[in-house]
């Protein structure tokens, strides 16, 4: 287990751990997350356990690029209207349809997807090149962590690397689905209101 400073020169040690199944906590966006490999079924389950996650809730999915949607969405092109959702500058995760990927929608049949622009999390998965799942680090049901020793707390050395990207107090994402037009949870007000003007030229 190690506790290593959110840097660039650091970035492959995380890198080799995904790479094997093992989960590690990243600062993204908004606040700390624990996170794997979307796309290993074994990796994501890993998550579930540490959390003492419901195992009926879906998870949500760290994307760098848009292209990596293509893995999951069965649409063959995004809406324009929804890419506009995904360009918007604050951390917005958007609920899309996904054919199969069940470890990931427990049965749903929608995951929610945040582009991340900007950060040590858009150097790392830029460098890692595949989506992760990355819900917060925590127990269900206790507070988010927001220092890599909080989350160390939760997790011990069950998880292989924290990286130390120093205190984060971040709200939450805000969370929309565009297809029902619907705003899910609240973030930043301001960046709820831009949203709803690109709802409302989707309906």
């Amino acid at each position: 287990m190690f506790v290593v400073k959110a840097s660039e020169s650091r970035i492959e040690l995380g890198i080799k751990f995904l790479k094997k199944g093992f989960p590690i906590v990243l600062p993204t966006d908004t606040l700390y997350g624990i996170c794997a490999d979307a796309l290993n079924y074994r990796a994501v389950e890993k998550i579930y356990e540490l959390k003492n996650r419901n195992p009926k809730k879906p998870l949500i999915v760290l994307i760098s690029h848009l292209e990596q949607l293509k893995e999951f969405f069965f649409i063959k092109k995004l809406p324009e209207k929804v890419k506009e959702l995904f360009l918007l500058e604050e951390p917005i995760s958007i609920l899309l349809p996904v054919q199969g990927f069940d470890w990931i929608t427990r049965g749903k049949g929608k995951v929610a997807f945040r582009l991340v622009k900007r950060g040590f999390i858009k150097k790392f998965l830029d460098r890692y090149g595949r989506p992760i799942v990355a819900p917060s680090a925590n127990w269900e049901g206790f507070p988010p962590a927001k220092t890599p020793f909080q989350a160390l707390f939760y997790f011990g050395n069950r998880v292989a690397v924290y990286y130390n990207g120093g205190f984060l107090k971040g709200a939450p994402s805000t969370l929309v689905d565009p297809f029902e037009g619907k705003i899910l949870r609240e973030g930043n007000p301001t960046v709820a209101e831009k949203v709803r003007k690109i709802l409302n030229q989707i309906r």
